[in-house]
């Protein structure tokens, strides 16, 4: 969404911005909706980085997988700070209006962690779709020094990206609408939508390919079968949190090519379109949320080494339910 353009952009605020049912679902929707679940998201990606770091780099699949927990960390952390801070609860308050300026401020930061999320999906995804399209040349192609690098690459990008955003204009950030939106579009719009749409075909290809496999093996018995049972397994896990991810994408991603094509709906030329933005806005953070929180499930119920090293870990979680049931 072009939140900047939204909100900045116009002298007057939209009356339907502020309508008390619009209030009202606010309300609900951040101490029902998006608060519990920023908070859920900021556990399971504690857990997440903390199951990977333990898990150790030998696989470039894990560094991915932490980074990716990074990136979810933080943007359930600044969208919880964004709701907390746009709130209709808070906004005749004294403090209302600079609570409103820091929520615009820590809007900025979310688009940065959203688009690193994007492009480590992606690129979980076509590394996956390498192994399984060339898999005794994969390991030569790919190997750990240069997967280190292509993540490095991204995570290198998204901190340029960040600093960019709050270092070239400067404060206020709200006085440079015009901007902020070249930034991101180029920065940000550009490239999440490019790694959707990789997603996209290397998910596609993937599930094909599963498939094909789970066929072949229950045609065959050989050891050959039950040695790629475990690749199969990992496959598994990224075609879902891949599916996962276009799923909750999907708005964000076609409300960016409608900016493209019809160009009044990104600058918010009337009321009723920055009204509409703004929804749609509301509706991609609860489903960005939804994607960053719920990883960990995929995690545990696909891949038995993760569950393994996640009862290592919070094995005190487990010992003291085994005691409970052995009082009863």
């Amino acid at each position: 969404m072009d939140f900047y353009n939204a909100t900045s952009n116009a002298p007057m605020t939209p009356r339907i911005i502020h309508d008390p049912v619009w209030d009202i679902i606010d309300i609900v929707n951040f101490f029902v909706l998006s608060g519990p679940l920023c908070l859920l998201g900021m556990f399971t990606n504690i857990a997440n980085i903390i199951i990977y770091y333990r898990m150790g780099f030998l696989e470039s699949s894990t560094v991915n997988f932490l980074v990716l927990a990074v990136f979810d960390f933080f943007y359930s952390l600044f969208v919880f700070l964004l709701r907390a801070c746009f709130n209709a609860l808070i906004r005749e308050l004294s403090i209302g209006p600079k609570l409103r300026y820091v929520s615009h401020c820590v809007s900025l930061a979310i688009v940065v962690f959203l688009c690193g999320s994007a492009m480590m999906t992606a690129l979980i995804a076509v590394e996956r779709c390498f192994g399984v399209m060339f898999p005794l040349k994969v390991k030569t192609w790919l190997t750990r020094r240069r997967s280190l690098c292509l993540t490095l690459a991204v995570v290198a990008y998204h901190v340029s990206f960040l600093i960019l955003i709050y270092a070239d204009p400067g404060p206020p950030y709200d006085a440079h609408p015009e901007r902020m939106s070249f930034y991101y579009f180029s920065l940000y719009v550009i490239p999440s939508t490019t790694c959707f749409f990789i997603v996209v075909v290397s998910t596609i290809f993937l599930a094909i390919k599963l498939r094909r496999s789970q066929r072949w093996r229950r045609e065959t018995s050989t050891q050959g079968a039950k040695t790629n049972l475990k690749e199969d397994k990992l496959v598994r896990t990224i075609v879902a949190i891949c599916t996962l991810f276009i799923i909750c994408s999907f708005p964000n991603a076609s409300m960016f090519i409608a900016q493209l094509i019809y160009p009044p709906l990104r600058y918010g030329a009337s009321d009723l379109l920055r009204a509409v933005t703004l929804r749609i806005f509301d509706l991609t953070l609860i489903l960005q949320s939804i994607s960053a929180s719920t990883n960990i499930f995929f995690y545990y119920t696909m891949s038995s080494k993760f569950k393994k090293v996640f009862c290592a870990c919070f094995s005190c979680f487990a010992t003291t339910k085994s005691n409970t049931m052995e009082a009863k």
